[in-house]
């Protein structure tokens, strides 16, 4: 399996990948809960499902669209008040999310895969963190 294919995966999931996430990032994380108080977490795991696809497409692809909504992204999360140092719990938290769904099938390669593809995303995102980016 490769990560367009893992991406696939996941939109079938129904959710429960995100779901699952969020529930090892707070566990971790406690401190992190405070962005998401006021949120519809479904909403919210919707709108994360989306975004795993944009990193899948933005490390496959580089389409400058899913560059610029990465860096509004980034943006927003200045606005709510995520730090810098914040993105590697989540990287950390979404990849153990990620190879306990997958099992057997997170092999290297797919592992390999994710960690480059989140890090040119968090990488982007930190490019429109304290800039003016808009959609």
């Amino acid at each position: 399996m490769d990560i367009s294919a893992s991406v696939v995966a996941l939109m079938g999931s129904k959710g429960c990948v995100v779901e699952h996430f969020y529930d090892r990032l707070f566990s971790q994380h406690p401190e992190l809960q405070r962005h998401f108080e006021n949120l519809d977490m479904r909403v919210q795991a919707s709108m994360l499902t989306v975004a795993l696809a944009s990193v899948e497409a933005y490390y496959s692809q580089r389409f400058p669209a899913t560059e610029h909504y990465l860096k509004v992204l980034g943006h927003r999360h200045f606005h709510e008040g995520v730090q810098l140092d914040d993105y590697p719990k989540f990287q950390t938290a979404l990849v153990e999310t990620l190879e306990e769904f997958f099992g057997d099938e997170w092999q290297p390669d797919l592992a390999r895969q994710w960690s480059e593809a989140l890090e040119l995303a968090i990488k982007t995102m930190q490019e429109g963190y304290q800039q003016t980016y808009t959609l």
